[in-house]
């Protein structure tokens, strides 16, 4: 059945300045945060109200099989409402910032060909750049030396030293990368070896007029606390025969179970290297650690509206949500 047409759309959408100027900048609403923090409830409830489509900027549930773990809306959370950029690589691939500003772009465009405001939601702050502000990528070729060493490196002392040694050259970049995240790590790295500088964060303005809604918690324990329980619900849905699943069919090195949270402690736990209880309290104090590092990258961009959670409920957000809409569809 057709959605019936909601009176904001086309409403000043690409509309015409004078007959000497280009049309508006097409529109785009992003939805970001940290986290846990209802980004997913608050895009469907408002991607319904636009009759619009969403596209995930979350660089764990591009991959297919990875469900559990990732806290991937299934079906019924997405209320019929179409989903881009989840399920789009398999578990061994490298899924880079590069292929995901090609595929998500090819999205954008056809969601603003179809006269709808697409939502762009997630807390993948290098996902976010690379779709709304074109990231700069300097063209330094791979060194192959390097990366060998840098994988020995790695082999040696683990990657997360590989993330300590970003922190020391590149905090910026640091901060948007996962610690097991080896490859982009000798990439940032390799960056700097070639340039002599931090991987360049200039930005290339895009043709876009973006309205930022950022979820929040100003009390960081009530935050935690709901990192906390989401944990808890997927370890009870199954998470830990996800990752023995994953193992038996792409073996304990395919990429996704290097990179994606918690996935690594669970295929140690699986492979008999780690108590369950140790995994456990790993993977709370990392992704209470990402968290903050999503902040961290958040916190740099000045045109995010937040809403504070803390004692709001859903219908307040959206209530919010659906006001910032609406007077940013006024503005000429």
């Amino acid at each position: 059945m057709t959605r019936p047409k909601h009176p904001l759309k086309n409403r000043l959408y690409h509309k015409r300045m004078s007959s000497h100027s280009l049309e508006s900048k097409p529109r785009v609403i992003a939805i970001v945060g940290p986290t846990a923090t209802g980004k997913t409830a608050l895009s469907v409830a408002l991607a319904q109200w636009l009759n619009t489509e969403i596209i995930s900027a979350d660089s764990q549930i591009i991959y297919r099989e990875l469900n559990v773990g990732t806290a991937k809306p299934s079906e019924l959370e997405k209320q019929g409402v179409p989903h881009h950029m989840i399920d789009v690589a398999n578990p061994p691939e490298i899924f880079s910032a590069a292929s995901y500003q090609q595929q998500a772009s090819q999205h954008l465009q056809s969601i603003h060909e179809s006269g709808k405001i697409p939502l762009v939601v997630g807390g993948t702050g290098f996902y976010l750049r690379a779709l709304l502000q074109a990231e700069f990528i300097p063209p330094v070729p791979p060194n192959e030396p390097f990366r060998e060493g840098m994988r020995a490196l790695a082999q040696q002392q683990g990657s997360q030293h590989l993330h300590r040694l970003l922190s020391l050259k590149d905090p910026v970049r640091a901060s948007a990368l996962h610690p097991n995240d080896q490859v982009r790590l000798i990439r940032a790295l390799e960056i700097i070896e070639a340039t002599g500088l931090p991987v360049p964060n200039q930005l290339i303005e895009k043709s876009l007029n973006v309205l930022w809604l950022g979820l929040t918690y100003e009390n960081r324990d009530l935050l935690r606390s709901r990192i906390d329980e989401r944990i808890e619900q997927m370890m009870a849905a199954g998470w830990l025969s996800e990752v023995e699943d994953l193992i038996k069919r792409y073996g304990p090195e395919a990429h996704a179970l290097g990179v994606a949270h918690g996935y690594p402690e669970l295929v140690a736990v699986a492979q008999g290297k780690q108590p369950l209880a140790e995994a456990m309290a790993q993977i709370r104090l990392n992704i209470h650690q990402y968290s903050r590092r999503q902040m961290t990258w958040f916190r740099r961009n000045p045109e995010i509206n937040w809403w504070v959670c803390d004692t709001s409920s859903p219908l307040q957000a959206l209530d919010w949500a659906k006001a910032q809409v609406k007077a940013w569809m006024e503005q000429a």
